[in-house]
């Protein structure tokens, strides 16, 4: 099934295609960027469809999403995203557009059970359709795009309003339908609260980034990096001298980080600490222009990291861990059994249905009633709707049939 679709280049365009849309009451979107080829991502296309046709969107040649804005707020068009977090992070970072009313198919997918829900593998289990991948890590920021790359983008949202019809019927069948609608609810809030709080690291429109990433950061570069908290204070002092260096030229050169020398020749180098040319040479997985590039920054921050003195090296942040407290073990331990046996029952994963952060919160401030769930943290309306007189029985040590 090969879905026809109409590209937008122009304001005059997309002004009319936003008036056209204003009447419909459902629109699928999807989004390409370009996160895999630049330091800052940004929104290369953005594809939108109705029940019958669909819309391909260039916002580089366009350069301003301003008129979407009425459509993507208003609660009057559901939008149905598939995995909505990435691209409601990136329209609101990109646009300044918090979307409402999202619906969101993969979600809904794990909602009914689902064990596959990426795209592909819901559509050819439902419709038989075959989606081709093989854009999948393109970089859609470069122009102009071939038909098969617009193609593929097109796909993305053409199946999704009759995927949704599906899975919303199934939902209502459930009694589940709430639950989805909240939780696109939710997403869409903390996607806009994210971005907001990281403003800070991306540069205006056609301004370069002159700071460096620390002082861009206020918490260090390691605490991201799998493995540091098992290292010693000197190599973290090593470490983030590495990840600093890398995060500078990465910013310079608008690459992703990892493009430039991935983390396992960063681990090599924290673990084997060269600090002369000869020695950096024999480090296993450096690329072709590694040496030519970064070597000297590179034996810098190590030798850095060496110099430092004790009194200066950085420590992994660590929180205390509470006294041990066998009451709330108990209760804890209690929940985890009850949520386990009540994912099975809905046939949902169990973090679905309670993640840990909230048992651990429900076990640490033991409501006496559904009234006292409404403080927990984290804790949803269809959780303490559906789920709150069980949450009750268990904490107070009633056994569950």
């Amino acid at each position: 099934m090969v879905p026809e679709f109409r590209l937008i280049e122009t304001l005059s365009d997309l002004e009319s295609l936003s008036k056209q849309l204003a009447g419909e009451e459902v629109l699928a979107v999807d989004i390409e960027a370009d996160s895999l080829h630049h330091y800052f991502p940004k929104v290369c296309l953005v594809q939108i469809s109705t029940d019958h046709y669909t819309f391909v969107i260039d916002p580089l040649a366009i350069q301003t999403m301003d008129v979407l804005q009425p459509l993507f707020t208003t609660d009057r068009i559901k939008k149905i995203f598939h995995g909505a977090d990435y691209d409601l992070r990136s329209i609101f970072r990109d646009f300044a557009i918090k979307v409402n009313n999202v619906f969101d198919t993969m979600v809904a997918s794990q909602f009914i059970g689902e064990k596959e829900v990426g795209l592909a593998a819901v559509l050819k289990k439902r419709f038989g359709i075959h989606l081709i991948k093989k854009y999948q890590r393109a970089n859609w920021s470069k122009r102009p795009l071939s038909q098969d790359m617009l193609l593929y983008a097109a796909h993305d949202t053409a199946h999704l309003i009759t995927l949704y019809r599906e899975l919303e019927l199934q939902l209502k069948s459930k009694g589940r339908l709430s639950w989805v609608i909240e939780e696109g609810k939710l997403l869409s809030l903390q996607c806009a609260m994210d971005v907001k709080a990281n403003s800070a690291f991306r540069p205006a429109d056609g301004q370069t980034c002159s700071s460096s990433p620390r002082q861009l950061r206020e918490t260090p570069l390691f605490k991201r990096f799998k493995g540091a908290g098992k290292m010693t204070q000197r190599d973290l002092a090593i470490l983030e001298g590495l990840l600093v260096f890398r995060e500078g030229k990465a910013m310079q050169q608008d690459r992703p980080p990892f493009k430039l020398f991935g983390n396992q020749v960063i681990n090599e180098l924290v673990k084997t600490k060269p600090t002369e040319y000869s020695a950096l040479m024999k480090t296993p997985r450096l690329p072709a222009d590694f040496m030519r590039r970064y070597a000297k920054g590179v034996l810098g921050a190590i030798k850095s990291g060496l110099a430092m003195s004790e009194d200066c090296l950085p420590s992994y942040p660590r929180t205390p861990r509470a006294p041990r407290n066998p009451e709330k073990q108990a209760r804890l331990k209690r929940l985890k059994n009850w949520r386990d046996k009540k994912a099975r029952e809905l046939e949902m994963e169990s973090g679905l249905v309670c993640n840990n952060l909230l048992l651990d919160a429900l076990a640490e401030g033991n409501p006496k009633d559904t009234d006292g769930l409404k403080a927990m943290p984290g804790m949803k309306i269809w959780q303490r709707e559906t789920l709150g007189q069980e949450i009750v029985q268990v904490l107070r040590g009633a056994t569950q049939s």
